[in-house]
């Protein structure tokens, strides 16, 4: 496990849809599939067929497999290769300050079971 940022990171494969705000001149913002390599309450490493560039911001929606949750939360790309296979791993970093996707994050990493909400978006349990 790579404790890059400090917090224990757990190997886990989930799906995560990925919105990034339009570029160019292309005005619709592009929503991309891709998964998770590890995932721990600050951050994961996401495997995706698309590059995004340093210090971008991203919204990410992730479909929690484990726990059956839906987080929706902003991360800025933090590191990003390429691999030998042509598909792309980056290190995306959650934005602090939403106190309700990092309590769900902590349920689904860590097992508890109370008060676990179905669906979180920016900060507010469903």
């Amino acid at each position: 496990m790579d404790q890059r940022w400090g917090d224990k990171r757990i190997k886990e494969e989930n799906r995560v849809l990925i919105e990034a705000e339009p570029c160019g001149d292309k005005p619709n913002s592009l929503e991309i599939n891709a998964f998770t390599k590890d995932i721990s309450p600050c951050g994961a490493k996401i495997l995706t067929d698309r590059s995004f560039p340093v210090d971008s911001t991203l919204n990410l929606t992730f479909y929690l497999s484990r726990s059956k949750q839906v987080i929706r939360t902003p991360g800025t790309v933090r590191w990003e290769k390429k691999r030998k296979d042509g598909l792309h791993e980056m290190g995306v970093q959650f934005a602090h300050g939403i106190p309700g996707v990092l309590l769900a994050l902590i349920n689904h990493l860590y097992g508890s079971d109370e008060a676990i909400p179905t669906e979180v978006v920016g900060g507010q349990a469903r």
